[in-house]
């Protein structure tokens, strides 16, 4: 029996997985049951920044489970600690909070956001714009704050006060800030969203409004951060000045971990008892970030992010000078996109690239999605292209 026909009776149905029995990965590769072997341009969608069975991270999981795996949020937490300080270190914010996953982030966020304006007696400020085709996560908050309806629908009623509008558009963002405006919260890449990147003309008016009206600002690093855009968080290519970012994903190297950064300002209007987590901020998780942060900045992999990102958008810029259902390039740094006609459905791009043994997944939109890791080699990036280049001739026909 393949593992997803017992997968079909004892998990709950809601994912659509593909019948692949996966039983190893190594580097850049994935290996099933028959021994085949793939080239992972999905990495756990962003989460495996450093590859499978990085040694460093398999080193801090050994070494923390040494000493203990759980003391919980209630005593101090050495990993969180130097985790925390390298963080704040590579970014400049203030303070950290640690959780499990990027929607609790966005969730922590939202309160920090709505608490700070509550401990400062402004109380109208409750609305939190967001953009169409957003994704922050699937609890009731972050799912609000998501500018997909289809994702809420059946739901319910979902949390008040959340405002979209469309991506890059100022005059629909300006319409909608006002002094009542507590929060502006969008991601440096909308990634699930169709591989969207932010114009100069929109960081212009998020800084201009962050600025005349006080608002704060929130930017969901979850997918586009750790060094994953060439940048160690996306927002820096652009000058933002966020008072919130939220991380995931890539920081906990394939172990449960979030996080939101904060300036003082923000937590200074936070006391204990406002938020809190059972899990979050777990030792063996910590030590694993603080391992990730430290290969990403100490390896200079953002210097490889940039030119494995060249190379990748050389090689899809040939393919779309021959395949005419190639509408554009989209992304940056090892978030790359390949928006197709509605002619050529993404789905039968991402099997073919499959059957020659290549990962990838798609975005909104019709979109193709490749996340490799931040450490892929450029002679991997040749296969990649090379496999992609047969998936291109087989759906072309």
């Amino acid at each position: 029996m393949s593992f997803l026909n017992e997968d079909k009776q004892v998990i709950a149905p809601l994912y659509g997985k593909v019948d692949i029995d996966f039983v190893k990965g190594e580097g850049s590769y994935l290996f099933d049951a028959e021994g085949n072997k793939y080239l992972d341009f999905v990495a756990g969608i962003a989460v495996n920044a450093l590859g499978h069975q990085n040694e460093g991270i398999k080193k801090a999981v050994v070494d923390q489970m040494d000493s203990f795996n759980h003391i919980s949020n209630l005593y101090p937490n050495y990993p969180q600690i130097e985790l925390a300080k390298l963080l704040l270190k590579v970014t400049g914010f203030d303070k950290a909070f640690f959780c499990n996953s990027g929607t609790e982030a966005n969730e922590g966020a939202i309160k920090f956001a709505r608490k700070y304006f509550n401990r400062k007696g402004e109380n109208n400020r409750q609305k939190i714009i967001t953009f169409v085709n957003s994704f922050h996560g699937r609890t009731f908050a972050a799912l609000s704050a998501t500018g997909q309806p289809a994702i809420r629908e059946g739901f319910g009623s979902m949390p008040a006060d959340f405002v979209h509008v469309p991506w890059n558009d100022c005059a629909a963002l300006k319409a909608e800030v006002n002094k009542d405006t507590c929060a502006i919260m969008f991601e440096s890449l909308a990634a699930e969203g169709g591989v969207m990147t932010l114009s100069k003309e929109m960081v212009e008016t998020v800084n201009t409004l962050q600025k005349e009206f006080g608002v704060l600002v929130i930017i969901d690093e979850v997918q586009a951060g750790l060094g994953r855009l060439g940048t160690f968080l996306g927002f820096e290519k652009y000058g933002l000045k966020p008072d919130l970012a939220t991380l995931a994903k890539g920081i906990g190297g394939g172990l449960p971990l979030g996080a939101v950064l904060l300036r003082q300002h923000i937590a200074d209007e936070l006391k204990a008892g406002d938020h809190g987590t059972t899990f979050g901020g777990n030792p063996v998780a910590c030590a694993v970030g603080a391992s990730v942060v430290k290969q990403i900045v100490e390896g200079n992999l953002m210097k490889n992010v940039e030119e494995r990102s060249a190379q990748i958008r050389a090689g899809l810029a040939k393919f779309a000078e021959q395949y005419k259902f190639i509408k554009e390039i989209r992304g940056a740094g090892l978030i790359v996109g390949v928006a197709l006609t509605d002619e050529m459905p993404v789905g039968n791009v991402i099997t073919a690239a499959r059957e020659e043994k290549l990962m990838v997944l798609s975005a909104k939109g019709n979109v193709l999605r490749m996340l490799p890791p931040l450490n892929i080699s450029a002679a991997e990036v040749d296969e990649a292209l090379e496999k992609l280049g047969k998936a291109f001739a087989k759906v072309a026909g």
